[in-house]
């Protein structure tokens, strides 16, 4: 058969076409009535969409919530409790300028992320558009929703950091000025309070004054208790009222958050969401008894099995207990941590770390302060944990004071135990003891009569490094720590498998680098 004798009609891309019907490009960006502007009737329609779009969203992240208001006020009450109330005027300048520089510094990362966005993705679709209509618009519409996402994740950032810097700002000019007012009218004090306040108050804030601030104050207070056991009971009761009352609150406001947002859900008479549904998710194949069950109707659980998902592979290598429990003696009297070793124990030899059974879950947390890098090796410190068998847990706790300014504690069934193993760890450190470990006994008994820390098998699950420098060039993204600002790196390393991790080197060496430093170099 010859070309001649092909029929156009007997083709089949022909006959599937007629098959298929009329086929129209649906265009989210695109108004109906508007089919003859071409290039420019569709951006001007794109760009109404957008503006629609991010209008509905802006009030996203600026919406009344008490979850919000409760970390505003967390934050601000540490922030007034850590305040050097004899800083002088430089230094104030100096931070609020600190502020406004960083605030600058994210401006410039929003606007030169959607200059990015406009410059290689909004600017080839419009040329795609001028020779490929339907191609041009489905390019659009993808990078117009990705550029309306990341937009609004940048702008919340902004708009949380400038609340927070105004308000810590406007603290800061106000107390300047209230100072600065009283120092005006030192001999009216000196008149009512007496010569010495009159000294006290001009001497206030001047080059060279002693810092000094609530948390200060406590601490020497409690330092000066001459029996250890009440200095040791006062600073264990402040730092756990503090921790309870920063969880307790937060879990009254998301209680109160969730009950109106159900109650909000509930008047909105919506159609129904399907019949309830039970899925189970076994997020790691690897784990055989990690498995969780959802139910729901089954229009809602949609987005709840891809939130957990995606929540499970977001937290799955990170522990947040390493980010607080700090004793709070540290905290404001130790130097800020460079590298550290936190060790993860549990009860149960494999993941999940969830009870199972009758069998309650005992986990316990070993901190090493100032790890020696040269002996960060997976079998040495697996070794130190007391190797794949763990070690005998309990209620005798030894306590080591380190050359450091920090403390190391080790939980274990008997005193010699846990000095064994608080010696074995604090050998992956450079910190060394200053004097004989202290052993206390926990006697915590519930209600039947029996003590809390019972004797318990515990096994190394993971181990992870914090590694956190000054950087004077990052303040956008930095941690502020006794007035300074730093870049924190993590990692979670497993322990419970039986071999090193294939890439425990390359990962060991990128933390060990100083966060940062490659910025500062150009």
């Amino acid at each position: 058969m010859g070309l001649a004798d092909i029929l156009v009609e007997e083709l089949e891309s022909t006959v599937v076409r007629s098959a298929i019907g009329d086929r129209t490009f649906d265009n989210s960006f695109e108004d109906s009535e508007e089919d003859e502007g071409g290039l420019l009737s569709w951006l001007w329609n794109g760009g109404k969409r957008l503006v629609g779009f991010l209008v509905a969203n802006v009030g996203k992240f600026i919406s009344f919530s008490l979850t919000g208001l409760w970390s505003l006020f967390v934050s601000t009450s540490q922030f007034i409790w850590n305040f050097n109330w004899n800083m002088t005027d430089t230094e104030i300048d100096q931070q609020i300028q600190q502020r406004w520089n960083a605030l600058s510094g994210m401006l410039g990362g929003t606007l030169g992320n959607s200059a990015g966005y406009l410059a290689c993705g909004i600017l080839p679709g419009a040329t795609i558009f001028a020779f490929n209509e339907p191609l041009g618009a489905y390019v659009l519409k993808n990078v117009g929703e990705e550029m309306a996402e990341e937009f609004m994740s940048n702008l919340a950032g902004l708009v949380r950091y400038c609340f927070m810097s105004g308000v810590q700002s406007l603290i800061l000019w106000g107390f300047k000025n209230v100072r600065k007012f009283i120092k005006s009218n030192s001999q009216l004090m000196g008149r009512l309070f007496g010569s010495n306040t009159e000294k006290l108050v001009k001497a206030w804030g001047n080059e060279g004054s002693k810092p000094w601030s609530f948390a200060i104050a406590v601490d020497n207070a409690v330092e000066s208790i001459p029996n250890e056991a009440i200095r040791n009971f006062v600073e264990e009761f402040l730092e756990e009222a503090w921790d309870g009352c920063v969880e307790a609150g937060y879990v009254v406001a998301n209680s109160i958050d969730s009950y109106l947002a159900l109650e909000k859900l509930r008047q909105q008479n919506q159609p129904p969401l399907g019949r309830t549904r039970y899925v189970e998710i076994q997020p790691d194949r690897s784990i055989e008894d990690q498995r969780i069950i959802l139910a729901g109707p089954q229009e809602a659980l949609r987005p709840v099995i891809v939130q957990t998902l995606t929540n499970y592979q977001l937290m799955e290598s990170r522990d947040i207990g390493t980010f607080v429990g700090a004793p709070i003696d540290e905290y404001l009297r130790a130097k800020p941590r460079t590298i550290s070793l936190q060790i993860q124990f549990f009860s149960n030899k494999t993941p999940p770390w969830t009870k199972r059974g009758n069998d309650r879950l005992v986990s316990a947390t070993c901190s090493v302060p100032d790890i020696d890098p040269s002996k960060i090796d997976w079998e040495r410190i697996k070794l130190a944990c007391g190797g794949a068998n763990g070690y005998l847990y309990g209620r005798y706790r030894v306590t080591g004071f380190l050359d450091n300014g920090r403390q190391m504690a080790v939980y274990a069934s008997t005193a010699d135990e846990a000095e064994d193993r608080m010696r074995a760890l604090l050998a992956l450190s450079k910190a060394e003891l200053i004097k004989k470990p202290t052993i206390t006994e926990d006697r915590t008994e519930d209600n039947t009569g029996s003590y809390l820390k019972q004797p318990v098998q515990i096994y190394p699950a993971y181990f992870t490094i914090l590694n956190q420098y000054q950087i004077p060039g990052a303040l956008g993204s930095g941690i502020p720590i006794n007035g300074k600002r730093y870049i924190r790196k993590n990692d979670r390393i497993d322990l419970w498998v039986d071999a090193k991790p294939n890439d425990f080197e390359a990962r060991i060496i990128e933390l060990l680098k100083k966060p940062g430093a490659e910025n500062l170099t150009t």
